[in-house]
């Protein structure tokens, strides 16, 4: 039978915040949400989801037990039950089915027919913005036409899939300021037409999207060939194409920054590629709509589970199931979502128009402008030239706290680059805009 567990009330996140360690800069409340990420409930989706035999995208729409209409109908059973119990917390989540049809143009379809997605939207209480969170459902053995053969899929991309049930499970009792939407995605395998469906609707559709963050597979810890075991760090890919202060790049950061403050024990490594070579990943569908996208993926990857039939040959075992994946390495790499989600989803939007006002004037101070952020603070990040990370302040004790628009400093442009970013009352950091 198939779990779906209960819904963890706001009382308790109160609870859980009194009893984990606040560190400096810490938000009590995303210490809890941080905190309640569940390693029983991590494992039992899991085993719901690799219960399903395979989640092709071609397999089965009607079965009521196998394939990827069962799968679909799961996700959307949970989230329900969650949304129904999140009545009178927040503005209630909103669970939506999408279709989109595939095969129209051949690829690896033999046939053309319609898909089902899912979205799951968190609606802020101001709502001007949009955190957008990627899985892919579909899963797949060696010959990726076959739709029938079991295809477990626990880590290719039912950690992806856990880390989105989970925040939706917390954040349905968490009233946040800005939307957060959670992407069920199918057809990643087929060639990201499930997320290439919903990039394309975000554009038309004026999505204010400010972030996307795209797991997939997030769950595993040895490297197949070197034995390399690493569960302690997780990659974070963000493109290059655009340069290194990218909104990507920006995001990426950001991550890394939020995973230190909340989650100390898990290293957020920053990987300046878009994906790993000959792989791809569903935040390219929404890089190329022109969205700030990064894909979170485990350190190492062992190619004797992806894409593999299970199986056991020449003493080695192949497949993608279950008790491969590393359930404490899983249950951290959520709590990073957790907390960049909230506190992007709590923080003011991003300053516009910065820029180095005596950029045209042979002087060794620098003075920054900015358009102002209604209701918020400023802080000011620079860097060296030759660094890729902000500094995590400013040189020879400078304040970086600024509560007007406008910042002069006896620091060189020509020795580093410069952002600004807004930051709420509540001491939630929004992204930084680069000083141009």
């Amino acid at each position: 039978m198939k779990r779906i567990l209960s819904f963890l009330p706001l009382a308790v996140f109160l609870l859980l915040a009194l009893s984990c360690e606040k560190r400096p800069g810490g938000d009590p409340q995303i210490v809890a949400a941080v905190a309640a990420v569940n390693i029983d409930s991590v494992k039992s989706y899991i085993d719901d989801l690799v219960s399903f035999n395979t989640r092709h995208t071609l397999s089965s729409q009607t079965d009521p037990e196998k394939g990827i209409g069962a799968a679909v109908d799961y996700l959307a059973g949970c989230c329900e039950r969650w949304a129904q119990k999140a009545e009178g917390v927040r503005p209630r989540p909103v669970i939506e089915r999408v279709l989109y049809t595939v095969g129209e143009n051949g690829g690896r379809y033999d046939r053309v027919q319609q898909v089902p997605q899912l979205m799951v939207s968190l609606p802020g209480t101001k709502a001007e913005r949009e955190i957008l969170l990627l899985a892919h459902i579909d899963t797949r053995v060696l010959d990726v036409m076959d739709s029938t053969t079991f295809a477990p899929g626990a880590d290719d991309d039912g950690s992806g899939l856990a880390c989105l049930l989970e925040t939706v499970r917390i954040l349905s009792g968490v009233p946040l300021e800005q939307t957060v939407k959670c992407l069920f995605v199918s057809g990643e395998e087929q060639g990201l037409d499930g997320s290439r469906h919903f990039a394309a609707r975000a554009r038309e559709e004026h999505w204010p999207v400010q972030a996307v963050l795209s797991n997939d597979m997030i769950g595993n810890v040895r490297a197949s060939g070197t034995g390399l075991r690493e569960d302690h760090k997780v990659r974070v890919f963000s493109e290059s194409r655009s340069g290194e202060d990218s909104d990507s790049r920006q995001l990426a950061r950001y991550i890394k920054e939020m995973g230190a403050i909340y989650v100390p024990d898990q290293e957020v490594v920053l990987n300046y590629r878009t994906d790993r070579y000959r792989r791809g990943g569903d935040h390219s569908s929404f890089l190329r709509e022109g969205f700030a996208s990064v894909r979170i993926c485990e350190y190492c990857e062992d190619y004797e589970r992806t894409h593999q039939d299970v199986r056991t040959e020449n003493g080695i075992d192949y497949g993608d199931l279950a008790s491969y994946v590393d359930f404490p390495y899983l249950v951290r790499n959520i709590r990073i979502n957790l907390a960049a989600v909230m506190n992007l989803a709590m923080a003011p939007a991003r300053p516009e128009n910065v820029r180095i006002a005596n950029a045209m004037e042979l002087d060794n101070n620098t003075r920054l402008t900015w358009n102002p952020v209604p209701g918020a603070s400023y802080q000011v990040l620079c860097r060296e030239t030759d660094k890729s990370e902000w500094m995590p302040g400013l040189p020879g004790g400078l304040s970086d706290k600024v509560d007007e628009p406008g910042f002069n400093c006896p620091l060189s442009k020509d020795n580093y680059f410069f952002a600004v970013r807004a930051v709420s009352p509540g001491g939630h950091p929004g992204l930084p805009a680069v000083a141009r």
